[in-house]
């Protein structure tokens, strides 16, 4: 599912901070004053956050930091993590990876933390400003693992993949947007979101074709653990709460 531009949420800047210094994609439309429902981003000094009109006051909306050290304890596990083993990275330390549906970023700075090279993909508009966001002011102190993720794309995955063709990945890494089955716990408030935002991902199973044919050796994908696999994989890998569908090329 993909947001046209009218749809898009407002851009508030906050008084002493320059707009120029903004550095997202065009198409929002800048105000002075928070709109009264519904989503909208906040340029300050902190960085561009993503706040919700009918959140509680209290609430300090969605920001996303690669230096705070949740990418390096996520990595911690190694290669015995689900998702090391499900992109085999014992036997291949180093793949190519595209990361086709990027989100707020975490499994592709997690994997370019476990050495993978790392090329992402993000459609929907707000979640690749949020994510170049926190790329640039990344550069302030960059981690080692930065430069192994060199570039994020603002595009649609499968037709991406279908006007791309001569670009070479060893891996294609897709994490869709479901409905997750039914929880005891409310789902945390990023998941929630994103859920809000963008929708669902109906275009799946079309994306999983076109990655079938670029991948050179696998592709993955993200499935809730107990989720009906998109298509009949070729092995899996289970975790806790999730489960990674594993298809050979």
């Amino acid at each position: 599912m993909t947001i046209s531009p009218t749809e898009l949420p407002p851009l508030v800047v906050d008084a002493g901070f320059a707009a120029q210094r903004w550095a997202g994609p065009a198409g929002f439309a800048t105000v002075v004053h928070p709109p009264e429902q519904g989503f909208y981003l906040r340029a300050c000094a902190d960085g561009l956050v993503l706040h919700h009109a009918d959140a509680p006051a209290r609430d300090r909306g969605l920001r996303i930091d690669l230096l705070d050290g949740s990418v390096e304890r996520r990595a911690a596990g190694g290669r015995q993590s689900p998702l090391a083993r499900a992109l085999g990275l014992r036997r291949h330390p180093r793949p190519r990876v595209l990361d086709t549906t990027c989100g707020l970023g975490r499994d592709s700075a997690t994997l370019a933390a476990l050495g993978c090279s790392v090329v992402s993909i993000e459609r929907h508009a707000v979640l690749f400003a949020l994510l170049e966001d926190a790329r640039a002011r990344a550069q302030s102190a960059p981690p080692s693992w930065l430069a192994a993720w060199p570039r994020l794309i603002h595009a649609d995955a499968t037709r991406w993949l279908a006007d791309t063709p001569d670009e070479e990945f060893d891996i294609v890494y897709i994490d869709p947007m479901f409905d997750a089955p039914r929880r005891k716990a409310r789902p945390q408030k990023a998941l929630a979101w994103m859920h809000e935002l963008v929708g669902t991902d109906t275009d799946v199973a079309l994306l999983l074709e076109r990655a079938r044919a670029a991948a050179m050796r696998q592709v993955v994908v993200k499935q809730h653990a107990r989720a009906t696999p998109i298509a009949p994989p070729d092995r899996q890998v289970e975790g806790k709460a999730i489960r990674f569908d594993i298809y050979l090329s």
